[in-house]
């Protein structure tokens, strides 16, 4: 596949017209038309609906038109950044993450490394713990960052691989706070012919995996639970929270600035303590990923 026949397509789908399109793109409309059908036939199907005027995407047109926009975004994005370290003459250091790790934990961590070894040029993939761990593995990531607790599914720190704890963080059950500061939702005083409205992490993301022991945990007190919301993404879990949807476990790293503004209340005194490590790969690395690992303290 060549990446004019996706910026074609991207012309193609804005316009929604051939003539229009080859003439955006500086080609004939014959030589224009070759290059979506080409497009399309190294895809396997149709993408546009020449029967209709204007064109229209057929269904695989419009699941590919999306895909195909982070697919530029993202190619365009590494072409940048690869001139830029090619400018500064400096290894970049790419790192693969949680969502919650990658947004609430990982700025302040470059900041701390920076004050202590000086300048690195990053890159962040944010994703899900099992993406994070197949990075590392295959190596498409020099630094993986990820959720570590007994409840989890296991993670890789023998072998092959070296890894750090790097941080504790408390995994707390909160809830919306009202105009007193108290607990919108409070299991304590829930009454106990009524399910507890829960936010819910995904069933098959790492929290989810940790959110489900506690519920069994909680149940045998008594507690029962209605799924309201469910969500793979600490934030968004959050977000849902606020709205004042029901109760729901977040890191500590994610909920620190809501508890401390009022916006949310802790209803759990004995959290479970996560685990956040960095992962490597054993072995020797680039200068700037042994600079950025032997500055990397434990807590």
């Amino acid at each position: 596949m060549e990446l004019n026949w996706l910026e074609d397509f991207m012309e193609l789908a804005a316009v929604r017209n051939f003539s229009t399109a080859a003439a955006a793109r500086h080609v004939t409309q014959p030589a224009f038309s070759r290059r979506i059908r080409a497009l399309e036939n190294w895809i396997g199907t149709e993408l546009v609906d020449r029967s209709s005027y204007p064109v229209k995407l057929t269904n695989a047109g419009e699941t590919f038109l999306e895909s195909g926009r982070e697919l530029m975004r993202e190619i365009y994005r590494i072409r940048d950044e690869c001139r830029q370290q090619a400018r500064a003459g400096i290894e970049a250091v790419t790192f693969s993450a949680l969502h919650t790790i990658a947004l609430s934990i990982f700025p302040n961590l470059l900041v701390e490394m920076e004050s202590r070894a000086g300048p690195f040029i990053s890159r962040m993939h944010a994703t899900d713990f099992y993406d994070c761990v197949e990075s590392l593995a295959l190596g498409r990531c020099d630094i993986a960052l990820c959720y570590s607790h007994e409840l989890g599914p296991p993670v890789l720190q023998t072998g092959q691989f070296a890894s750090k704890i790097i941080r504790l963080d408390p995994f707390y059950l909160v809830s919306k706070a009202d105009s007193q500061g108290k607990p919108l939702v409070d299991p304590a005083i829930w009454p106990s012919d009524q399910d507890l409205p829960l936010v819910a992490y995904s069933a098959d993301c790492f929290l989810g995996k940790v959110q489900a022991q506690l519920m069994l945990d909680m149940q045998k007190t008594g507690h029962s639970f209605r799924v309201t919301y469910e969500n793979s993404m600490s934030e968004a879990v959050k977000r849902m929270i606020l709205a004042g949807k029901g109760v729901g476990w977040l890191p500590q790293s994610a909920a620190d600035r809501e508890v401390e503004q009022k916006e949310l209340c802790l209803i759990d005194n004995q959290p479970v303590t996560l685990s956040v490590l960095a992962i490597r790969k054993q072995g020797v690395g680039s200068v700037a990923l042994e600079r950025f690992w032997s500055n990397l303290r434990e807590p």
